[in-house]
This record gives structure tokens, sequence and C-alpha cells, in this order.
């Protein structure tokens, strides 16, 4: 049978799972990071739109 060193095997399947928690996090950010460039792009349209209606 195979020796298993679980201290090792922990810090493995601790880093994996902190891995994937901060790149999720990260993944996040960039997604509420576009959302708000677009929302003010798009409010900035909007804008330039009423002013050539002459609202």
């Amino acid at each position: 049978m195979i020796a298993v060193d679980w201290g090792q095997a922990g810090q493995i399947g601790g880093v994996g799972f902190a891995t994937v928690f901060a790149l999720l996090i990260i993944l996040a950010v960039v997604i509420w990071l576009t959302g708000l460039v677009l929302g003010k792009i798009s409010m900035g349209k909007s804008e330039t739109d009423d002013k050539k209606r002459g609202d």
C-alpha cells in the first residue's frame, strides 16, 4: 500500500480551494467593473441622444 502524506495532501487541497475562490472573486469584480463602465457609456449615449432630440 502507498503511504500518503496527509499534511501535503491537505496543503495541496487547501491551496487549490483558495485559488478557485480567489479566481471567482477576481472574475466577479471584473464583471462588476465592466457593468459600471458599460452603464456609464450607455448613460452618456442617452444624454447625447436627448440633446439631439431637443429634450
